[in-house]
């Protein structure tokens, strides 16, 4: 691959002294394959025609639109813009067979119905930090989407249409203001990952048991209480967290996990906690600050969990228990292996 040449323009002149500020960029070269200037006081650059060129970077500039020129990279499949000024999503991006991907995560996007018909052709959409308050009824257009990224924004319902998005398999609510999960979201059966964390939920709708190819479930900072007995049926899950949150007890169907590999209990009001010893596949497991008094001695001397966090707990242990626990403690990271009781 030839070194890209890269061409800056404009002169910028503060006080007494002078400074050379990239504004604009152009670039030459007909062998590139990918171009990454991110963070370099952008605001304008200009795309040759190029088959080659699959991936541009054009993060943390200062670009007020998506440049025009990006519509002659007719093999361009991801496209990043993070952190610009961006508002408007324009027409050629859906003209682009062969993007797949698209980041304008933290910049200002209006999500219009227009906006989504311009992006009905993206795999990969991410839209995190954009302020956007409500979801177009067409969003259900979106058919090609299999990972939806709206995290840190002020969404609180979705319209009836995302009940469409049958190819979503990974969908991301980080940080925004739902207080239950919406009815939606529990018809798009090929979802593996759902991202609740950081919202205001106070229970989970028993309709997620129908999500049953669910593999990563992440509810933690909520105030959740109890989680339905249909959770039992999601026996596919890898991780699952719901630390901080309002739970007492962690119900007996979490044995039925047996794929199960990380989970987070940590920092909610928990008094009891099934046997976990039975999940072979489990290696990393947080109960820290709950309201346990029976010492888990099979997890502690577990060969297969990695991590066992169980500090802040009401256990009471007799002096050859402390001795006992002090042991293996120590056995755990002669081999690795972390125990933090």
């Amino acid at each position: 691959m030839k070194k890209l040449l890269l061409f800056f323009s404009i002169l910028l002149f503060w006080g007494n002294g002078f400074a050379q500020k990239p504004q604009k960029a152009v670039l030459k070269s007909d062998t590139l394959q990918q171009v990454n200037l991110s963070n370099k006081h952008l605001k304008r650059i200009r795309f040759p025609k190029n088959s080659r060129i699959a991936f541009v970077d054009l993060s943390e500039n200062r670009f007020h639109r998506i440049p025009r020129s990006v519509k002659r990279l007719k093999n361009l499949k991801r496209l990043e813009m993070e952190d610009n000024h961006i508002k408007r999503i324009p027409h050629f991006l859906r003209k682009m067979r062969s993007m797949q991907e698209v980041d304008l995560n933290f910049n200002a996007v209006q999500l219009n119905k227009r906006a989504v018909k311009n992006l009905g052709g993206i795999r990969i959409l991410s839209l995190a930090g954009n302020h956007i308050r409500q979801l177009p009824e067409n969003t259900g257009s979106l058919k090609s989407v299999r990972k939806l990224n709206l995290a840190k924004n002020e969404l609180s319902a979705v319209p009836a249409s995302f009940a469409r998005l049958d190819s979503l398999k990974i969908l991301i609510f980080y940080k925004n203001h739902f207080d239950t999960i919406p009815a939606e979201i529990f018809r798009l059966h090929h979802l593996i990952e759902l991202d609740f964390y950081y919202n205001n939920l106070r229970s989970i709708p028993p309709a997620i048991g129908r999500l049953k190819n669910l593999k990563q479930l992440f509810l933690s900072f909520n105030h959740i209480r109890v989680l339905p007995d249909s959770m039992q049926y999601l026996t596919q899950m890898r991780y699952l967290y719901i630390h901080h949150n309002d739970l007492t007890v962690m119900p007996d169907w979490i044995k039925n996990y047996t794929r199960l590999q990380r989970l987070g209990l940590g920092y909610n009001h928990l008094f009891f906690v099934p046997d976990l010893s039975g999940l072979k596949k489990l290696k990393e497991i947080d109960l820290q600050h709950n309201n346990l008094s029976h010492f888990p001695w099979k997890l502690a001397e577990s060969s297969t969990v990695q991590i066992l966090i169980l500090r802040n707990n009401p256990f009471i242990l007799t002096s050859n228990e402390q001795e006992k626990l002090t042991r293996i403690e120590k056995a755990k990271l002669e081999h690795g292996y972390t125990l933090i009781p």
